[in-house]
């Protein structure tokens, strides 16, 4: 039905229990203090009857193909809705509500509509492997390159192209000194363009940890007391979340609990880099949100299934690394292509135990986020799309490719407001040409990205 102006509307007012913003009678009984307490509804009349009721649409997209992300069967034709920053419809294309005349109306024929994507591992400040910077060294004093404004412009410039790719929040897990904390003000303020962002802040490692020697990248901490004030000083700077780094067993069980202990007190999440064991099951029995790499095994995998752990496995970045390994085994240095040579070996086997670890957490039910880790010089670090690939190609089924980029990281981190396509959440949503189910490279065919209602990307 056409809208109606309030002088338009007949007949006494809406029972008390209605919130009608329509008849004069009824905004006398209902003035909400803020725009978040009004009911979200479509444009139409109010099924249970009464009163036209309406938010106005500012955006209609409609696609041949709907993935909400919630794990159902898609819907086809779909439609998404749009009034301001949120969804008030998404469903099939059918029971769409009719968009104003003022409304921007999108018809993909050939697209499927998704949730936008959510990448849980980036490090847009790394800056070590930029082809004018130094290379990834152990030398603190050759990685003293860029100044923090040029650092600053690297990351907004990648952060960028992430929301290009159809990428709309990230979850920056280490980045130098407090400069993410600046780019991610910039972009909530829009001076730039670019993803939601969530930092962590520095790398929070024991004395001569992981990353120690990379200038900025690291908070080093020793004892449980030292864990932390660390923890209590990267919440100070502003972080969303903790990021604690245990290669192997750098960390003692003591440092680990605490740290996640003081992160959760302070109502922080918490990740933990873990490549090498038995920092997967250091983790997962200090309690952490997240964990980072590695290749747990069936007990480790299975008791964090049972604590409501997520996997975040990066895949995608051990692929290049090992392409990059195999290019430097025939380096003209020998001593190069020796080291290459082991490196490569030990890659391949390392990838054999992540393919199985991968195949038993499918199978045990636990949750894995995708996550890209663009560190490595010449891989381009909107790579979600070659992640959730690997995803499959490891053996998870296409529509959990899509979840671990969508769902499951905002299930794992408490982002209730994102991570499907549902009436009341935050309008993030991408259209890419094809069906991913069938063909999920079709990710990589990005055709519109809105973030928050707004078209980014059409």
């Amino acid at each position: 039905m056409p809208f109606e102006t309030r002088a338009s509307l007949p007949g006494p007012p809406c029972p008390p229990t209605r919130r009608c913003r329509l008849h004069p009678q009824c905004r006398r009984r209902f003035t909400p203090s803020s725009p978040r307490q009004m009911p979200v509804r479509a444009l139409g009349p109010d099924p249970k009857g009464g009163c036209p009721m309406s938010e106005a649409i500012t955006l209609l997209v409609r696609a041949q193909m709907l993935i909400d992300g919630l794990g159902g069967p898609p819907l086809s034709p779909g439609a998404v809705a749009v009034a301001g920053q949120r969804i008030v419809y998404a469903g099939p294309a059918a029971g769409a509500p009719v968009a104003p005349p003022e409304a921007r109306v999108l018809d993909y024929p050939q697209g499927c509509l998704l949730p936008g994507l959510i990448d849980m591992h980036v490090h847009p400040t790394y800056y070590w492997e930029e082809p004018d910077s130094a290379t990834y060294t152990y030398e603190p004093e050759n990685a003293l390159v860029y100044t923090p404004v040029m650092i600053a412009l690297v990351a907004a410039q990648r952060l960028r192209e992430a929301l290009w790719a159809g990428i709309t929040t990230v979850r920056d897990t280490g980045s130098v000194d407090q400069i993410m904390f600046d780019v991610k003000r910039a972009i909530e303020r829009g001076r730039i363009p670019g993803p939601r962002v969530y930092v962590s802040g520095r790398l929070i490692v024991p004395t001569g940890g992981h990353v120690h020697y990379l200038p900025g990248l690291a908070n080093e901490a020793d004892g449980p007391y030292g864990f932390r004030r660390a923890v209590r000083e990267e919440v100070r700077a502003g972080a969303d979340f903790i990021k604690l780094a245990n290669n192997g067993a750098d960390l003692t069980q003591e440092e680990l609990n605490a740290a996640v202990d003081e992160a959760h007190r302070l109502g922080k999440k918490v990740t933990c880099h873990t490549s090498k064991p038995p920092s997967q099951r250091m983790a997962i029995e200090a309690g952490v949100d997240t964990f980072e790499h590695g290749t747990p095994s069936p007990e480790e995998i299975e008791q964090a299934v049972a604590r409501g752990i997520t996997w975040v496995p990066t895949l995608n970045i051990g692929e290049e690394y090992l392409k990059w390994c195999d290019r430097r085994r025939f380096d003209p240095d020998p001593e190069v292509a020796r080291r290459a040579q082991k490196e490569y070996e030990e890659t391949l086997e390392y990838r054999e135990k992540k393919h199985a670890s991968v195949a038993y957490a499918l199978r045990a039910g636990l949750k894995l986020a995708a996550g890209t880790d663009s560190w490595l010089g010449g891989v381009r670090f909107a790579a979600m799309a070659d992640e959730v690939r690997w995803l499959v190609e490891y053996g998870a089924s296409p529509m959990q490719a899509i979840q671990a980029a969508t769902l499951w990281p905002a299930q794992a981190m408490g982002w209730d407001e994102i991570g499907c396509l549902q009436a009341g959440k935050l309008a993030d949503l991408i259209v890419v040409d094809g069906d991913p189910l069938r063909e999920i490279a079709a990710l990589d065919r990005v055709q519109l990205v809105v973030r928050e209602g707004k078209v980014i990307r059409s």
